[in-house]
Parts: structure tokens; sequence; C-alpha cells
């Protein structure tokens, strides 16, 4: 019987997210809010795994750090928007910024992002994009 309750447990899959981020500290504190409300979090620190890990069904959420992407922020957006497009995927990209001025929030959203988070990170404002996201 604890044989089967621990295979049901495992079988309700958890909304994943990957959170892009070189900075350790940015990084934990944005996983430990994001477990908190319940996803499974991977944690990578440059954008070339992240075409493979999207390509599991559970993610719902990737959120790219505007500094540890660079020049490559704006490429990494089309990719994923173009990995949806081709797979029939809905995966909400949301940009991050150690700059909490609205102009570096309004870059992000002018980049292709659905949503911008500025640090430090809110739980209210995590939570409002977590509301407004599709998350299954």
């Amino acid at each position: 019987m604890a044989f089967s309750n621990s295979i049901e447990k495992h079988s309700e899959q958890k909304s994943e997210a990957i959170v892009v981020d070189n900075n350790i500290i940015n990084a934990h504190y944005l996983k430990k809010m994001l477990m908190d409300e319940g996803l499974e979090i991977n944690v990578i620190t440059d954008a070339s795994p992240l075409l493979s890990l999207v390509d599991n069904p559970s993610v719902k959420m990737v959120f790219l750090d505007a500094e540890t992407l660079g020049g490559h922020l704006k490429d990494t957006i089309d990719k994923l928007k173009e990995y949806c497009q081709e797979n029939d995927r809905e995966i909400s990209i949301i940009g991050t910024t150690p700059y909490s001025l609205a102009g570096a929030r309004k870059q992000l959203l002018n980049l292709g992002v659905q949503f911008a988070l500025s640090t430090p990170i809110y739980k209210k404002h995590l939570a409002e994009i977590l509301n407004a996201t599709i998350i299954a």
C-alpha cells in the first residue's frame, strides 16, 4: 500500500519554471519564491541548455535575466517564441533586471517578454504574474 501511495504522489506533475541567471543570490531568491508557490524550479547560468529543457511539457514559465544574457537576450526570446509556435506550446517568458527603473522593465517588454520583474522582487508582484499566467 505504501508503494502505491508513493506512485500516486509522483503522478501528480507539478508545473515547472526555468530561471536563467548567473547571479547565484538572485537565482536562489527567485527559486525560493517560486518554490513557495508550488513550482518545480530549474536554475541554469546560461541559455545554452534552455531549448532542450523547455522540451519538458511541465515547463510553463521561463525567467530570463537581462544581465546574464546581455546581447543574446533578444535572440533567446525569439528562439523561445519560435519553439513555442512550432511545438504548439504556451510558455510564459518573464524578463528580469537588476534595475528598478521603469525604463529597464519597459525595455524588456519591448524585446518581447510577456512580463518584466526588477530586483528586489516582491511576492505581490510575482503573485500577480503567476495569477496572470497559465499554470496547469
